[in-house]
């Protein structure tokens, strides 16, 4: 049972984040968190997000079926999900934070094939810390912008955790796909692709 009614849409407030004029995955990510706690239940998280392209304004959550769904997703307890689409909406966003990832890539050590934090960088959520770590597990296979494109989780993933990305698969170098470990246990998988242009 749904905490409390759910509309057929909610409308999200999604900044800018540093330089970017695209809608950011973390931002999508933790307004979609949110969501999961404050409609099922407190300990309810997203459970996987899939992005098919870029968004430019700003973005409502719908839960029934919308053609004009940039992407999708379903949030979860252990014996509920409910799932949901992404569309833009004709709002402009006119919200922009800062976002430093130079804290987490020097927190990070690379190797072959694996990126990993040997500790949680404090003031950054697990999903920030882990788009850091797979932009640079992905520049192992080839450089350039390299924009998400999908995660799936097994349970939430918590903020104060050490996080390590695995590449398990590349295709033709244009798309990254990677096991996500949290303390040591495999909590999900991510994905990427090659793009001719923009940061994830």
């Amino acid at each position: 049972m749904l905490a409390r009614p759910i509309e057929s849409s909610i409308a999200l407030d999604i900044p800018f984040r540093g330089g970017r004029n695209f809608v950011h995955s973390t931002d999508l990510f933790a307004e979609l968190d949110g969501l999961a706690g404050k409609f099922l239940a407190p300990r309810a998280h997203l459970k996987n997000l899939t992005l098919r392209r870029q968004a430019h304004r700003q973005i409502a959550a719908h839960f029934l079926p919308h053609p004009d769904a940039f992407g999708s997703f379903a949030l979860a307890l252990p014996h509920q999900t409910l799932e949901g689409w992404l569309v833009e909406s004709p709002a402009l966003i006119t919200r922009r934070i800062a976002f430093d990832e130079v804290a987490i890539s020097r927190a990070a050590v690379s190797e072959p094939g694996r990126v990993f934090l040997p500790g949680p960088v404090k003031g950054y959520s697990g999903f920030e810390q882990m788009i850091v770590l797979f932009k640079m597990l992905c520049a192992q296979s080839h450089p350039g912008a390299w924009l998400f494109t999908g995660i799936d989780l097994n349970r939430a993933l918590g903020k104060e955790a050490r996080l390590a990305v695995s590449r398990t698969q590349t295709v033709l170098n244009r798309l990254v796909d990677a096991r996500l470990d949290q303390d040591g246990e495999t909590v999900g998988r991510v994905r990427m692709v090659l793009a001719t242009g923009g940061n994830v």
